[in-house]
């Protein structure tokens, strides 16, 4: 499967630019010598194997959309009761951080390292990276990226290298940096991205916005957002000051400036559950039965998009969520829902971040005080776009906006928070994006998820993160016992600096 996937981002790449590729599948060989490769393959290899590297089968699947209990297992459901395996999470910690190595290519894609690397080139020599785009504009959009996964990686697993990290030989063990530390660093990387904007042209290269910086921008402000309302609980005076600037530059007000990634219909450039569906015959996962008994519940109509009814009931079934090996193989997959052609369609999205989202932030950003307006027109307007996204619009939105379990007067009036109500709303907009959903859950404490039902593997509880890789213990052991000693043990029950509650 890791192979398969790192094949996909250099055949994009040699799609995108024909003609333009001899010893292609040469680049970056030695992620500490990389050789001369232009700066629009690097971005180009970078955006796709970002996007396949955090929204994939495992990364994805068994890690992102069980934390969030949107899928449950079929088979193989340790992850499901939160035990993961230490080799597939250090795989990705080291992917994310250098990149993937495929060996048969020798091509390392979809790392910050890459990002850096173009950020470094742009910087020695702007006239001579001009041709591919003005050298702020490259620079602008690869730390706007980098800053995307970098807070990946911090409300993964909290403490991490941010400061001294992609340095390659100069510093191969890299300090952990604390989680407040790397929010306001990576704050203040988007101020200086989004500075460096310009009218000049945007990179070649670009798969998401196609060189429109005028689209960066607003993805940059919109992810500012995100950050800040993350660090609300800790840093109020600054989420405020951070959510006004971005909104007064300009956030996302439409569902077609979504940061997305949209694959392509033939193999190998497919979404990654397409590819793990139809070529590598694996079908792990299905609904859970925490996503669709409170979809049924709420007369939701994304519900049909999300998933195919059972083919034995002819309705909606969710698999119960965290059930043992032998009692998850027990059912039939004919029982239960399926994925929808929406999600894992050869074409389906790989979502960074949506219009929608930045609507519930906004909610929440009112409620804390932090903006004026009506926290309930910003909520309708973010189910109304989570909504759309997915093709549902008019009177069926309409009459789902007016159910008492759905309507914001009414359920505040009902003694629910405002935490609950935007957070539900905001778990249920953010499907497939499960890493985003648990943080929210971990963050609001808006209920829905559920213990496993066949107990907990590891820890006591729901992970409020994961365990540090076991190489780190071994390759970078003093800077990762005093990241221990600071955040506290590394278990999966330890809070992150942002979740007080």
């Amino acid at each position: 499967m890791r192979n398969s996937l790192k094949i996909s981002t250099v055949a994009l790449a040699i799609l995108l630019f024909a003609g333009c590729t001899k010893n292609f599948e040469k680049i970056n060989d030695d992620p500490n010598n990389p050789k001369n490769v232009p700066n629009s393959y690097l971005l180009t290899g970078a955006l796709k194997g970002l996007a396949d590297n955090n929204f994939d089968h495992w990364w994805g699947g068994q890690v992102g959309n069980q934390l969030a209990q949107y899928w449950a297992s079929n088979q193989y459901s340790s992850e499901s009761r939160y035990l993961f395996r230490p080799t597939v999470t250090g795989d990705y910690w080291s992917s994310f951080y250098s990149g993937a190595n495929n060996n048969d290519a020798l091509v390392q894609v979809g790392g910050l390292f890459e990002l850096q690397y173009i950020i470094d080139k742009c910087k020695a020599d702007p006239a001579g990276v001009s041709t591919e785009g003005d050298a702020g504009n490259q620079i602008a959009v690869a730390t706007i990226i980098r800053v995307w996964q970098m807070q990946r990686i911090t409300d993964t697993w909290g403490m991490a290298p941010y400061s001294e990290a992609l340095k390659g030989a100069a510093n191969p063990q890299p300090k952990y940096d604390s989680q407040r530390d790397i929010y306001l660093g990576l704050l203040a990387e988007l101020d200086n991205a989004l500075s460096l904007i310009n009218g000049g042209a945007g990179p070649t290269g670009d798969i998401i916005y196609q060189g429109d910086m005028s689209l960066w921008a607003k993805f940059g402000n919109s992810l500012k957002c995100r950050l800040a309302i993350r660090l609300a609980d800790r840093e109020p005076v600054l989420a405020a000051q951070k959510i006004n600037e971005a909104v007064t530059a300009g956030v996302f007000t439409s569902n077609s400036e979504n940061a997305q990634l949209n694959y392509l219909s033939n193999v190998p450039n497919t979404n990654l559950h397409f590819y793990d569906i139809n070529v590598n015959n694996r079908l792990d996962f299905c609904a859970s039965n925490t996503m669709i008994d409170l979809m049924n519940t709420m007369s939701d109509p994304r519900i049909g998009i999300y998933f195919d009814k059972a083919v034995t009931s002819n309705s909606y079934v969710g698999e119960v969520y965290g059930l043992s090996e032998a009692n998850g193989a027990a059912t039939a997959n004919d029982d239960v829902s399926q994925r929808g052609e929406a999600v894992v369609g050869a074409t389906a999205p790989a979502v960074f971040m949506s219009y929608a989202e930045v609507q519930f932030i906004l909610a929440e950003a009112v409620e804390r005080g932090f903006i004026t307006g009506t926290a309930a027109n910003y909520y309708n307007d973010g189910v109304i776009a989570s909504m759309g996204s997915w093709g549902v619009s008019g009177g069926d939105v309409t009459t789902y906006l007016a159910q008492p379990s759905v309507d914001y007067a009414t359920l505040i009036t009902g003694g629910s928070s405002w935490k609950q109500i935007i957070g539900k709303q905001k778990w249920l907009a953010l499907y497939n994006q499960g890493l985003e959903a648990w943080a929210e859950w971990r963050r609001l404490d808006f209920g829905i998820l559920q213990l496993p039902a066949d107990g907990v593997m590891d820890g006591t509880g729901i992970p409020l993160r994961l365990k540090y890789p076991n190489d780190e213990q071994t390759l970078n052991g003093a800077h990762y016992t005093e990241a221990v000693g600071l955040q506290g043990a590394d278990e999966q029950d330890t809070r992150l600096w942002w979740d007080m509650n």
